[in-house]
């Protein structure tokens, strides 16, 4: 009797028609011939593993892993189905059961290699690159002409940061398959993290001369030109990318970089949200979305997204320190004494938790700074010098000054004044500027008439600055942002100057070794702190921190146009939001208790802030209307007429006021501190310091507290003070921009002095002059 099924052989000769079929690429042809096998015999092992193995050629995964179950459950002891099986669950993201299924594969074949470089992805995927690396090491030995294994040595290497071992992985692929267009695009890839940028966009379009639709290239390509600082050539790379591949969310990540680099928030959100719509918790783009919605001053979404991100990758680089940072800055503090010393005990361990600007404000400890900087510069590479070492003599000392500030900012208002008057006779003065022209923006303008030379190098290379320094003889390089936002330290490590200065922007170390000296004074640098310094110190006599002796003052306001009482002590405290912290706002708010119709005039923000902060005062037993918020105001001259309302400006801790005490006092409002460790908490008291001025500097917070409130129970202890300030801004070296300039010069000739005498960089004061 016929049942109506093929006999065996013809059901035999079917798999091996398909799989012919397959060799030559015909899936679709070959796939009715598996489903008719078994339809006729429904454990055929054969027909089960080929219909898997066209689901991975298609990208099919979820289909790929039914069909291959199923080939499994007929036959467990197939090293090969199980080790596919293994591809397709880590397609589907699921790298635990891939570990599983790899091993199985391994333990039914010890050398199968194929088998052994799924499991090294299997271990890279889940966090473990130092075992996925072994695996691959295995994998090469057993079959060394493996392509994946190959890659994923490559990619290992990269993830435990070998990156110079990672290269020569990639040109050992290069020599068994030198046509690979996925093996030149890893090592651009290689060379980019390498910093090599020009040699990895060499390697992007070696890729693409083998593979014009490879979209991958295209947006590695991207990458490096963006690391070039070739922006409108990156976008179109980019684009290319995605033109290729919609769905690519790597390409929109890039392509979200490179708005953010161009100042469009939006745009750079909105390619997030498509990344994050393609897959869901991706990391990167939750990283590049919280930094562009912290730029647009969005700060509640931006902490939002690096809390979900911390979620996803509790080790993700500075995640820990932007959160920080974005909770301070709305005075959110309920994790903030968790979280900081959640920071502080990474950054001990050498972890990548925060950046060395934003670590200033989690802890008074100079240490730990130190330890914060070098593990950020850690990863620069090791170039050979563009200065060669000979010894220059100029006519005129040659001084560059590299800045992202050059505009309405607080490094710009504090030096124009001295840029102005540097003596053209001994000195030629160059500005570098990071940061493209803001248009209309006044402060640029000044700056840029200030300079003898001024070259905007926004769209420059580090490599290229460099070799411009290098070319133009500077003397001496002045790095005035250092770690602050927009810095290019990257320019420096290229060893562009004989001579190389951490100044003004950032009040710590640069924990750089191509980075000479820093210039302090030795109030906010004492005696016996050189060792919290990779820089050797130069203290200025007086006070390191600058002043532009012709800023006007606008025309006093009146308190009730202001939005402050008409009688009652005016605490005032202008520093950031994200410099107050609880402790602070304790002492404050037992200040305003005790003396009744007082106010604390603060910055103003978004709502959160404020709501925050009337919260805060609320829990403490104090009316929230004695919070007045002050608006940002049109000029500088309006903002600093302002704060003859106020009796008192209160300083922060660890982190204080650094122009913003400096605008204070010249406005003539008294500043009371409290000097802790660190560079970053004894800026205000220097320049009080400076100002003969004393008795307003407090070394503990106890005493802080005290004297605030002695002088709000007798305002008029504050008047001589006060008159004082008025006096000693006509007068006092704190105030004299000129005779700062000398000293500033005096400092630059002094270390140049040294190197023409071929010793190594000291510590050293500058005599102070009349």
């Amino acid at each position: 009797m016929n049942s109506g099924k093929p006999p065996h052989a013809a059901l035999g000769l079917m798999i091996q028609q398909a799989l012919a079929l397959i060799n030559q690429g015909r899936l679709a042809e070959a796939e009715p011939l598996c489903r008719a096998v078994l339809k006729s015999q429904p454990r055929d092992f054969n027909a089960a593993q080929l219909l898997g193995h066209i689901a991975l050629r298609r990208n099919d995964y979820a289909a790929a892993e039914q069909w291959l179950n199923r080939a499994v459950a007929i036959n467990p002891g197939n090293a090969a189905v199980q080790s596919n099986r293994a591809v397709a669950l880590l397609a589907l993201g699921r790298a635990a059961d891939a570990l599983a299924s790899s091993e199985r594969a391994i333990a039914l074949n010890p050398a199968f290699a194929e088998a052994h470089s799924n499991r090294g992805r299997a271990l890279c995927a889940l966090g473990e690159p130092a075992e996925g690396l072994a695996c691959y090491e295995r994998a090469l030995a057993l079959a060394p002409g493996l392509q994946e294994a190959h890659r994923g040595r490559i990619g290992a290497l990269q993830a435990l940061e070998r990156h110079e071992a990672a290269l020569v992985a990639a040109d050992v692929a290069l020599r068994t398959v030198p046509d690979s267009a996925e093996l030149w695009s890893m090592r651009g890839a290689v060379l980019a993290k390498l910093h090599r940028a020009v040699e990895a966009l060499a390697a992007f379009d070696r890729a693409l001369s083998l593979r014009p639709d490879f979209a991958d290239a295209w947006n590695n390509r991207g990458t490096a030109l963006r690391d070039l600082r070739q922006p409108e050539v990156a976008l179109q790379a980019v684009a290319r990318a995605l033109e290729l591949r919609p769905q690519f969310a790597e390409a929109l990540c890039n392509l979200a970089n490179l708005r953010l680099d161009a100042g469009q928030f939006a745009a750079a959100i909105d390619a997030c949200e498509r990344a994050l719509a393609i897959r869901s918790g991706m990391v990167d783009a939750l990283s590049i979305r919280g930094a562009a919605l912290r730029f647009a001053h969005r700060y509640t979404e931006a902490a939002a997204d690096y809390r979900r991100l911390l979620a996803l990758a509790p080790g993700f680089e500075y995640a820990a320190g932007h959160l920080f940072w974005l909770q301070a800055a709305l005075c959110d503090w309920a994790e903030r004494a968790v979280r900081g010393a959640g920071i502080l005990a990474a950054v001990e361990r050498g972890e990548r938790a925060a950046s060395p600007h934003t670590f200033l404000a989690v802890v008074d400890a100079p240490a730990a700074q130190l330890q914060c900087a070098r593990t950020y510069v850690a990863n620069f590479p090791v170039l050979a010098p563009l200065w060669s070492g000979a010894r220059r003599a100029h006519e005129r000392m040659r001084i560059a000054y590299l800045s992202a500030d050059f505009h309405d900012h607080p490094v710009a208002h504090l030096m124009a004044g001295v840029w102005e008057r540097h003596d053209r006779r001994r000195f030629e003065t160059i500005g570098v500027s990071l940061r493209r022209e803001v248009a209309g923006d006044a402060m640029h303008g000044r700056v840029r008439r200030a300079f003898e030379q001024f070259h905007d190098v926004s769209e420059v290379s580090d490599r290229d600055v460099a070799e411009l320094l290098r070319r133009l003889e500077v003397d001496v390089a002045v790095d005035l942002n250092t770690h602050t936002h927009g810095g290019r330290l990257g320019i420096l490590a290229y060893r562009p100057a004989p001579i190389q200065v951490n100044f003004l922007g950032f009040a710590g170390s640069s924990g750089a070794a191509c980075v000479d000296y820093v210039l302090a004074d030795a109030v906010a640098v004492p005696v016996g702190h050189e060792r919290f310094f990779s820089e050797r110190i130069v203290r200025l006599p007086h006070c390191f921190l600058p002043n532009d002796d012709g800023q006007p003052i606008g025309p006093p306001p009146r308190r009730r146009d202001l939005g402050l009482p008409d009688a009652g002590f005016v605490f005032c405290a202008f520093n950031n939001p994200y410099k107050l912290n609880p402790t602070l706002f304790d002492i404050w708010m037992g200040l305003l208790r005790e003396t009744p119709g007082s106010v604390l005039w603060l910055r103003g923000g978004e709502p959160t802030l404020i709501a925050n902060l009337e919260r805060e005062a609320r829990s403490r037993g104090v009316d929230p209307a004695r919070l007045v918020f002050a608006p940002r105001v049109a000029s500088m001259d309006a903002h600093l007429a302002r704060y003859c309302a106020a009796d008192l400006f209160l300083d922060t801790l660890p982190y204080g006021a650094h122009a913003t005490a400096r605008d204070a006092l010249w406005a003539g409002l008294p500043v009371l501190t409290c000097a802790g460790d660190a560079f970053a908490s004894r800026v205000a008291a220097s320049l009080l310091g400076a100002l003969g001025m004393p008795e307003l500097v407090t070394s503990s917070l106890a005493d802080y507290a005290a004297r605030a409130l002695d002088y709000a129970r007798e305002p008029a202890r504050l008047l001589p003070l006060r008159q004082a300030l008025v006096d000693r801004s006509a007068t006092s070296p704190a105030f004299q921009t000129d005779l700062y300039r000398r000293h500033l010069e005096a400092a630059f000739t002094l270390m140049c002095e040294r190197h023409q005498r071929g010793a190594p960089p000291q510590s050293f004061d500058v005599p102070p002059l009349a």
